[in-house]
């Protein structure tokens, strides 16, 4: 929570040296005024307690008059109060020719000696120990640093302070530009939320430190600072606890104090209404109230949590709570001070800076990497989604193509078991009706096959045995075999006609392209082959062109006629499986080479390219 931050950095306008610095004070006390009504010289009259350090009353309706010892000095002093943010001070100096100066954030900041992060005041020499009254009255809890220095030492101290202030406030614009940017290309919840919290507190940082008084007083009221700043203090609680809430979320915590926690802090918000409508003083004390509850219920949240291992990964719960409870537990010892339950010394300012600071940047670099992490995370769930739904399409592929495949062995299974069953049951020529059934069976055992060799096909690259091949050889004993197509057959080859390749996988090819020809072309048109040499992928080939006239079944869609289980309408009268392209097309890749469609106006024609020597 931000909020802690900010009210700690804003301590930097505190003592920077303050041994040195308030070595011209000899005593300090303090009297409290209740009725707020007693002027000066009922004031001198008081019987004032001594005190040490900071005075710290915290918020109350009264008036606290400080009597100041001051040693003597030769040369000009000068008084320097802080924080920046007190309401008014009156300064009494019975030495000063104005005896009284009014500072404080209802006043212009030009019309002190310095302008500075804080109000100063310049005291004139005196050969003696004096004495110099300060009357506190202010909205804001009763805290009140003084320090006292000869002017010289009080213009350095004031350029240091200025100086880092300026570190700091770059430092937290840093931070906002480096979140706005993560959050730019993350468009992450939680780092939106932070980012708005960070927005708030960055303003309330620097009006805690008195850098808008300083830059922006000649040109916007003091009233602006002052009501902008109060504002302030409730909107970076409730955003810091917005994002607190929308963080620990995530950590699993116990349902029950996460809701008991953004109760409390949409309650911080609410006191706004308090506070627009003039009970400025009870706003802010309720609100630092609110933000000791929210607190100790973060806390409560936070030691609840039980996060999944996801969550885990990004940001692990012991470092979630060292986080939380060192930022709450100082925080809430620094409230002590600020409510007046405890009187802070100077050393504590030190802590709480530091605090502020480191606290800032941890929860910034949590962020980041959570951030880094949390993408990472998002990209391995996308590529596992990604391979997830590959494996159903493969899946759902696999079983359609089973599916295909069944319908397809029933169906082309079927004529020739109808075959057999008829030969075998009909009287008559016993040699005519064994010659069709041996056909029918001859026509099944082509379809296995064939299913066989598609099942095989991943197998194919690891058994290839490269020989020289007799193209001439090969053609002339598959047209022994295949059914119509010998006396068809016209071959256009050169004298030799030779390459190197696997034997069975191109008689493969060759056997499936030569079947396809002749069983759905024109009965009465012949079959071409022709050879022709060709340089193809920086390698010296061949290429065989398969050609038929279109028959009954008609021409091949172009687009699916290398798909599985694919038949035109045509050649549904014709058994087969619908592989034989399929498959002669991937022995061909298998080989180094590739199979083509190549119709011309009349023709249904095939090219077979493969090297003369594959590599």
């Amino acid at each position: 929570m931000f909020v802690g931050v900010s009210i700690l950095a804003g301590l930097m306008s505190g003592p920077t040296f303050a041994a040195e610095n308030s070595s011209y004070i000899l005593e300090r006390a303090y009297w409290q005024d209740d009725s707020t009504l007693a002027d000066f010289d009922t004031a001198q009259k008081q019987i004032y307690r001594p005190y040490q350090g900071d005075l710290s009353r915290g918020y109350t309706d009264s008036a606290h008059w400080v009597r100041l010892r001051i040693a003597a000095s030769e040369r000009p002093l000068g008084l320097r109060i802080t924080p920046a943010w007190l309401d008014e001070v009156t300064v009494h100096d019975p030495l000063s020719p104005a005896f009284t100066v009014k500072v404080g954030d209802h006043h212009p900041v030009h019309k002190t000696i310095f302008r500075a992060l804080g109000h100063t005041i310049e005291l004139r020499p005196h050969n003696s120990p004096r004495d110099i009254w300060l009357r506190l009255e202010t909205t804001s809890t009763h805290r009140l640093h003084l320090e006292v220095q000869s002017t010289d030492e009080l213009a350095w101290s004031i350029t240091q302070e200025i100086f880092w202030a300026s570190v700091h406030s770059a430092i937290l614009l840093l931070m906002l530009v480096v979140l706005m940017s993560a959050w730019w290309v993350q468009r992450d919840r939680i780092l939106g939320a932070y980012l708005l919290r960070h927005i708030s507190f960055a303003y309330y940082g620097f009006a805690f430190l008195g850098m808008p008084n300083l830059l922006l007083s000649d040109w916007l009221p003091p009233a602006f600072f002052d009501n902008a700043f109060s504002i302030s203090v409730t909107t970076t609680i409730f955003l810091g606890a917005r994002f607190d809430s929308a963080f620990l979320s995530t950590y699993n915590p116990n349902p029950t104090l996460l809701k008991l926690f953004k109760a409390a802090s949409w309650l911080s918000l609410g006191l706004l209404v308090l506070f627009l409508m003039g009970y400025e003083r009870l706003a802010l004390q309720l609100t630092i109230h609110s933000l000791q509850i929210i607190i100790v219920l973060l806390l409560a949240v936070a030691w609840s949590c039980k996060p999944d291992a996801s969550v885990v990964q990004l940001i692990p719960r012991r470092v979630m709570l060292g986080y939380y409870f060192v930022l709450m537990g100082v925080l809430f010892f620094a409230l002590l001070g600020i409510v007046g339950w405890m009187q802070n010394e100077a050393w504590t300012l030190y802590i709480l800076i530091v605090h502020g600071m480191v606290t800032g940047l941890a929860m910034t670099v949590m962020l980041f990497l959570r951030g880094q992490r949390q993408t990472l995370e998002n990209q391995r769930t996308e590529w596992k989604l990604q391979k997830a739904q590959k494996d159903i399409q493969l899946e759902q592929q696999r079983r359609n193509e089973q599916s295909q495949f069944l319908n397809m062995l029933m169906h082309e299974l079927k004529t020739p078991l109808s075959v057999v069953s008829i030969a075998l049951g009909t009287r008559g020529n016993r040699a005519e009706n064994l010659a069709l059934a041996g056909q029918a069976v001859q026509e099944m055992k082509t379809i296995i096959e064939r299913c066989v060799q598609a099942d095989r096909m991943g197998e194919i690259d690891l058994k290839q045995t490269i020989e020289k091949i007799d193209l001439q050889q090969m053609i002339d004993q598959l047209s022994q075999v295949i059914p119509g197509l010998k006396d068809r057959l016209q071959l256009n080859f050169p004298t030799i006609a030779e390459l190197n390749s696997d034997r069975q996988l191109f008689q493969i090819v060759l056997s499936n392209l030569m079947d396809n020809a002749a069983r759905y072309s024109d009965p009465l048109t012949p079959i071409e082959i022709d050879l022709k040499p060709h340089r193809e992928q920086d390698q010296d080939g061949l290429s065989l062109f398969i050609s038929n006239t279109p028959g009954v079944a008609g021409w091949p869609d172009s687009e699916l006629l290398f798909n599985k289980f694919y038949r035109s309408s045509g050649a549904q009268r014709e058994s087969g499986s619908g592989l034989g392209l399929f498959l002669a097309q991937h022995l061909a890749k298998s080989l180094r080479g590739r199979l083509s469609y190549r119709p011309t106006h009349h023709l249904v024609q095939f090219e077979l390219w493969l090297p003369l020597n594959p590599i």
